[in-house]
């Protein structure tokens, strides 16, 4: 009989019962070639839908609940009214110390007042200082001019003496109106110090004012953005406390969420963290959508890992006009992480070790029946295809879907369905 006639017979014996166990030329295998794709490299991981911004309302001052002004579910715009807090003795200390500014500023105009008052009077002393000085000269001209004649006994002693009497009188009176201006600008350094006393105490006062009106300010409890009134723990007459200086926090008396916006938080593991890029493509899912898929983009990445869970955390941000997001839901998100077209791949099935482990190897059929064990380096392995880097071309045959070793160059059966 024709050898290559009775081999395919009994090849097609081994099929029949069972196209798994082995024949008499050999184990019965599957064959495969090596596929040509665009390799997309993705994880998938689950997510949390949070708010974009979440606030919690605390007071800052203690009093009673005045009104509330806002309820669960209401949508609220930055700056409006959620509740009023009732605080009549800081209102009364707030007056009081409208009062102390106004006198405050009464007395700093009269402190003010006084330093031009001497600014004045160092004027005017300067003015006598000049007058007094223009005299003394002349009389002291005067003077010097009798001495001289009375030398050559053109004129009286008496005269003489005169002349002194009036010389020594003009100088004193000098001396007087120096330190009259002395006395004056004495006066105004300590007019000045005066008045920036009195300007100090009206800062200071004036400070204390505006502390107030600030406390005055978070009497009324207001919206820190657009949102919706997620939370409310109060009502009409509650007491509240300064959350600042109870010492501990509580319970916020609203809580409001910013939703027209969401972020989806995603801890992506440690061995596809480095692969993630802001403007990569995502796809979210949850239950509540049923088999809806919504594609978005990556907005942000931490760019660390948790020290505890080994994995970065990952936002994506979702438009959410329509309300149809919820703070809170669960899902997943699948985030493409690398896409190389043209890339050899073989099923995962396919990829093997040599006897001592230390290399990848595929089965490939060489001569249509004969197995040689062909060294690869692979790459991305999806769970389903693995990416052949080096060690094929693309055309060879090889063995696939086999639990069992087979020695290279071992004769096997080809068995495809």
């Amino acid at each position: 009989m024709n050898m290559a006639l009775y081999r395919k017979q009994c090849v097609g014996l081994a099929a029949a019962i069972g196209m798994g166990a082995a024949s008499a030329f050999g184990a019965a295998v599957q064959t495969t070639q090596p596929k040509t794709v665009t390799l997309r490299r993705s994880t998938t991981q689950p997510a949390t839908v949070h708010a974009f911004y979440e606030a919690e309302v605390h007071a800052k001052v203690s009093g009673y609940l005045k009104s509330v002004e806002a309820d669960i579910g209401d949508a609220v715009k930055a700056g409006q009214t959620l509740a009023v807090v009732d605080v009549p003795e800081m209102a009364k200390g707030y007056e009081s110390q409208q009062a102390e500014v106004a006198r405050l500023e009464s007395a700093r105009k009269q402190y003010r007042a006084a330093v031009e008052v001497a600014r004045a009077r160092i004027e005017r002393a300067r003015a006598d200082v000049g007058k007094a000085k223009a005299e003394a000269d002349a009389v002291i001209l005067e003077f010097k001019r009798i001495q001289s004649l009375v030398k050559t006994k053109a004129v009286t002693q008496r005269l003489a003496d005169e002349s002194l009497s009036r010389k020594l009188a003009a100088e004193a009176d000098l001396a007087s109106v120096r330190a009259s201006e002395v006395v004056a600008k004495a006066n105004l350094t300590a007019a000045e110090a005066d008045a920036a006393a009195a300007d100090a105490a009206a800062i200071v006062a004036r400070k204390r004012l505006e502390e107030m009106e600030v406390l005055m300010h978070y009497a009324t409890l207001k919206a820190p953005f657009d949102g919706v009134v997620t939370e409310r723990n109060v009502d009409p007459g509650d007491l509240v406390r300064n959350a600042a200086n109870t010492g501990a926090v509580g319970q916020p008396l609203f809580g409001v969420a910013q939703v027209d916006k969401m972020r989806v938080r995603v801890p992506v593991p440690e061995r596809d963290a480095i692969y993630v890029n802001v403007g990569d493509a995502v796809e979210f899912s949850c239950k509540a959508f049923g088999s809806e898929v919504i594609k978005a983009k990556v907005s942000r990445v931490a760019r660390r890992l948790d020290p505890k869970t080994r994995s970065m955390l990952v936002e994506i941000d979702l438009p959410n006009d329509q309300g149809r997001l919820l703070p809170g839901m669960y899902g997943a998100v699948t985030i493409l992480l690398d896409e190389k077209p043209d890339t050899v791949v073989v099923p995962s099935g396919s990829i093997r070790f040599n006897d001592d482990g230390s290399e990848s190897v595929v089965y490939v059929l060489q001569g249509g029946a004969t197995i040689a064990h062909v060294p690869v380096k692979v790459g991305y392995d999806n769970g389903v295809d693995v990416e052949i880097l080096s060690g094929l071309k693309g055309s060879e045959q090889i063995v696939t879907g086999m639990l069992g070793r087979l020695k290279d160059g071992a004769e096997v059966s080809v068995v495809n369905r």
